[in-house]
């Protein structure tokens, strides 16, 4: 980095530094000649593991801790450069400080192999234990340990591709803080942004999805299905559109979506003096967030190949995959670009919509702040927060809404009519992968049926938060200071689809909502020793060890955060989950018999009318003291010693984590697991 700091005159001076940041994060290799015979794999498996690494298949049965993890991706790396330019201008010149500069900033990203290319994922489905039909709820326990004890394997692996992206911003601002009169600043400012999409050095990317061309495939996926339509589907309206579009091919630009306009960000706040101790701030602004590289993930789609393990294509009649070969026919191979619309047919993908736009937040402000007599300072403000084009996933490949159900109770009638197996239309061709002779009439249904899940980024999400702050403050003074802090907020969101087939997300109380939060610290010099109150003239070898002592703590305690269960069902309203304080704990910490437990009673296949979170069901509240104490010797000018002695959770308060919220688990309501209880920390630090 360079920093470099010019002074043209006593009223203005400029400001330059050029920067360079690089990060590059190595994987680590697994020890070589690994025995995988020790975890009961077969010697066949390891034809589908990169030899010169020696790893083994990150496996996952159920809700149990996983056998294995991926140690790393061998010699792959990740590595990540930003340049950066910026300038920083002062003019002071009467009763204004203008300060103004430009900054610019360039980020790259490079990656060469992921940890899915070196062994497969394993994984167990709890479909062969359901009973007694095939669309029968799976058991609440023991389902995928069945499959895992049959050699049924799930699961896939990956063939991925490498890519180098960029993107470049460009900002400027200036800013004046204008002293209007002795008692009035006020502060404008204007912030002008602007970020450049996403582009891949090789167009190693998809950009986009043509939902309107028909897919190469379609001749044929219709022909297949004129012989076996559906009634819902006469065979003339039976289409096989939409496929994947790459950067630099067919016409389509190399950035991932179209440039942005320039982000406009205001400014203003203000300081009065309404009296000699009295003083009222406020203020607003708009920020803009980012959506390049340290927010986009890479899409890789055609560059990088997923193959599915897929047990059985005739619904477990015969298997044809197994632990010893779970991938018969071999692995899917990447295009890239040249796989045109048909790049990943049969499996889930993703794209970029074409009008991204950054996120922003408007943020306001209003406070009053009172001096009071012994260096007390009161202080009490509104803040407010809007969130507004905030990202969320849209799906756009769902079975369409009129066919679900909207029964309050489980549609065992709908649930057999939409899980019923047909004639599969694109069984046979090689272009979709991993494709059985059927395929279930909620599948067809869907507008992209030779697809699996269909999405985008979408930025129509939003958020609002209110708060009320308030804070007691004791300057440092006398050889303590302590401050005390409570806030009384909601934050609400719409962040999420209650259905996917819904137009527009789902208004709810927010994940991250505290209503509550009172915060506490100081710290006390005890006046004992040189320069303090008592054994100022102490001798020193007693100084050395009495003197200069120093407590410290840090106490908070807020509500704990909302609860939701999906789309569980219960008997009366959300009042009846509430247990009493004294009725509450990790055995039992909401009332569970109000809800339907069994497997056979849940939803599927219905319209969610159940919200996202309830604002009055909550996980314990958080608290916490911390204390510290700290004492300095000091040795010569040069040589210093530091010792700590600290305490986290001082008072080793139970604080539980969330309960399982999920009916059909045995679990069901109950607390496994809780905040760290005390702990202790001891140490010495030595400074010349």
């Amino acid at each position: 980095a360079m920093d470099q700091v010019y002074v043209f005159s006593p009223s203005f001076l400029f400001n330059f530094r050029y920067g360079i940041t690089q990060q590059e994060f190595p994987q680590r290799r697994v020890s070589q000649g690994f025995d995988l015979s020790s975890l009961g794999f077969s010697e066949n498996l390891t034809r589908w593991i990169d030899p010169s690494l020696a790893t083994i298949p990150r496996t996952q049965i159920g809700s149990l801790t996983r056998i294995s993890q991926w140690e790393g991706d061998g010699d792959g790396t990740t590595t990540s450069m930003t340049h950066s330019v910026v300038g920083n201008f002062t003019w002071l010149t009467g009763n204004h400080n203008i300060r103004f500069g430009p900054e610019y900033r360039n980020y790259r990203e490079n990656r060469n192999r992921f940890p899915a290319a070196v062994a497969p994922d394993l994984s167990f489905s709890s479909t062969w234990a359901r009973g007694p039909l095939d669309n029968s709820p799976a058991p609440p326990v023991g389902a995928e340990m069945v499959a895992a004890l049959l050699g049924i394997p799930g699961g896939s692996m990956t063939l991925a591709g490498s890519y180098a992206e960029q993107d470049q911003y460009f900002g400027i601002y200036v800013q004046d803080d204008w002293k209007v009169t002795r008692k009035l600043t006020v502060n404008l400012g204007l912030r002008v942004e602007h970020e450049t999409p996403i582009t891949e050095r090789y167009n190693r990317s998809v950009t986009r999805f043509y939902a309107d061309r028909p897919n190469p495939i379609a001749p044929i996926a219709e022909a297949n299905y004129a012989a076996n339509p559906m009634p819902e589907i006469p065979v003339d309206q039976f289409r096989v559109m939409g496929g994947l579009g790459f950067a630099g091919v067919d016409g389509n630009p190399r950035h991932y979506w179209e440039g942005q306009s320039l982000g406009w960000m205001p400014r203003v706040g203000f300081a009065y003096q309404a009296a000699p101790k009295t003083v009222l701030r406020g203020g607003y602004g708009i920020f803009y967030g980012s959506i390049g590289i340290n927010k986009t993930n890479t899409n890789l789609a055609g560059f990088s190949r997923t193959t599915s393990i897929q047990p059985t294509i005739d619904n477990g009649l015969t298997f044809i995959a197994t632990l010893e070969d779970p991938f018969p026919n071999g692995l899917d191979q990447p295009l890239g670009a040249a796989g045109g619309m048909e790049t990943n047919l049969g499996q889930n993908i993703s794209f970029f919509a074409e009008k991204r736009k950054a996120p922003y937040a408007q943020k306001w402000s209003f406070s009053l702040q009172q001096q009071l007599p012994e260096s007390f300072v009161v202080e009490a403000s509104y803040v407010g927060n809007r969130g507004t084009r905030l990202p969320i996933t849209r799906h756009i490949n769902n079975t369409p809404a009129q066919y679900l159900s909207t029964r309050p109770t489980r549609d065992q009638e709908t649930i057999n009519y939409l899980t019923a197996n047909l004639p599969n239309p694109f069984f046979g061709i090689p272009q979709v992968a991993s494709q059985g002779t059927s395929a279930s009439r909620a599948r067809l249904l869907q507008p992209y049926p030779h697809f699996g899940e269909i999405s985008f980024i979408d930025h129509a999400g939003y958020s609002w938060y209110h708060s009320f702050q308030s804070r007691v403050e004791k300057r440092f003074s006398r050889g303590y200071t302590f401050q005390l802090a409570y806030t009384w907020s909601k934050a609400m969101e719409a962040m999420e689809f209650l259905n996917r087939t819904d137009p527009l997300p789902y208004e709810s109380i927010a994940g991250i909502d505290r209503a509550h939060r009172l915060t506490g610290s100081g710290q006390w010099e005890l006046p004992y020793g040189r320069g303090r109150k008592w054994g100022a003239d102490a001798h020193p070898v007693v100084n050395f060890f009495l003197g200069g002592w120093q407590l410290n703590g840090v106490y908070q305690r807020q509500s704990g955060s909302p609860l939701g269960f999906g789309q569980a069902l219960f008997t009366g309203n959300s009042a009846d989950i509430v247990l009493p304080k004294d009725q509450r704990g990790p055995d039992r910490w909401f009332n569970t018999d109000v809800f339907y437990k069994v497997s056979n009673q849940q939803l599927a296949n219905n319209i969610r009318t159940a919200p996202l979170r309830y604002g009055n069901i909550r996980t314990d509240s958080q608290r916490r003291l911390d204390l510290s104490l700290i004492k300095y010797f000091h040795i010569n000018e040069q040589v210093n010693f530091q010792f700590r002695a600290e305490t986290f959770n001082a008072l080793n308060e139970v604080v539980l984590r969330g309960p399982n919220t999920t009916p059909t688990n045995s679990a069901f309501g109950t607390v496994s697991a809780q905040e760290p209880p005390r702990s202790w920390q001891f140490s010495l630090r030595l400074a010349w």
